[in-house]
C-alpha cells in the first residue's frame, strides 16, 4: 500500500468514527432518550392512519389509578 492510500483510509476511518460517536451522543442524551419515548409512544397509542387508539389510552389510565392505589395502600 502506498502512503497516501493509507493516509486516505486512516482519513477516512477517523471520519466515520467521528459520526458514530456524534450518533451516539445523540442517541444517549436526554433529548434522545425523549425523543425515543415519545415516538414509543405515538406508535402504541396511535392507528397507522393517525387515529387515537382509544382502548389503550383508557387501559393504561386504568392501570396506572388500579397502580397507585396498590401503592397507597402499601405504604
Amino acid at each position: 500500500m502506498k502512503q497516501d492510500q493509507i493516509e486516505a483510509e486512516i482519513i477516512a476511518a477517523r471520519e466515520r468514527l467521528a459520526k458514530n460517536l456524534s450518533e451516539l451522543e445523540f442517541v444517549m442524551s436526554p433529548a434522545g432518550i425523549a425523543e425515543r419515548g415519545k415516538a414509543y409512544a405515538k406508535k402504541v397509542f396511535t392507528r397507522p392512519d393517525g387515529e387515537l387508539r382509544i382502548e389503550r389510552i383508557i387501559g393504561s389510565v386504568v392501570g396506572a389509578l388500579v397502580s397507585l392505589k396498590i401503592i397507597r395502600k402499601i405504604f
